[in-house]
């Protein structure tokens, strides 16, 4: 296990071990080679290690929200209709948790718009009430890391037409992408979205 990761999430958000742990069993577990090739299979071992870590809790995959938080749509659709899901949705008793996650094997623009379009997408829902916190984690194949970027995230309005979509939303809370590179090559970006 990484201790510099280990350190600053425990330094940070000591209220989130939990949360941590479960992430961190779940790095664990893909690290001795559990097998990762799509984005659902790092849904699925962090699903896993998050219902252990909360067993009262309802922990749901693709859970669709009431509302539309999207960031991007494509170019010529109708979104009148559509409504956001999360990757992860956490219900307990006291609070509501949304996850979103991204498994990025390349660097594409669209990838890297990505990156941010998921903060935006969990600050909206925060900010609505539809969750009281949320996290965004990203795990990232070995020699990508170097092509994405990294630093601190402007806040500020972002609209962008990246190949057939059309991007259009706004960064408020203030985050930095810091890499934490991992044992076997992979890199993991994590950031908290709690209310303002």
């Amino acid at each position: 296990m990484n201790l510099r990761l280990d350190t600053k999430i425990l330094k940070l958000w000591p209220k989130l071990v939990d949360h941590y742990k479960a992430l961190a069993r779940s790095m664990e577990r893909i690290e001795s080679g559990y097998p990762l090739n799509r984005e659902v299979d790092f849904q699925s071992v962090l699903f896993g290690e998050l219902y252990k870590a909360f067993p009262k809790a309802v922990i749901r995959f693709e859970h669709t929200l009431a509302e539309d938080y999207q960031s991007y749509k494509m170019r010529g659709s109708n979104t009148a209709r559509r409504k956001s899901r999360v990757d992860l949705h956490i219900a307990s008793d006291t609070k509501v948790v949304v996850i979103e996650l991204k498994y990025f094997k390349g660097s594409s623009k669209e990838d890297r718009m990505d990156m941010l379009t998921d903060l935006a997408k969990v600050e909206r829902i925060v900010e609505s009430g539809e969750a009281n916190e949320g996290f965004c984690i990203q795990l990232v194949e070995k020699n990508i890391i170097k092509r994405l970027p990294t630093g601190l995230i402007e806040t500020r309005l972002y609209k962008e037409k990246v190949g057939r979509w059309d991007y259009d939303f706004e960064i408020k809370g203030k985050y930095q992408i810091m890499p934490d590179l991992r044992d076997d090559g992979r890199a993991l970006i994590l950031h908290h979205v709690s209310g303002w």
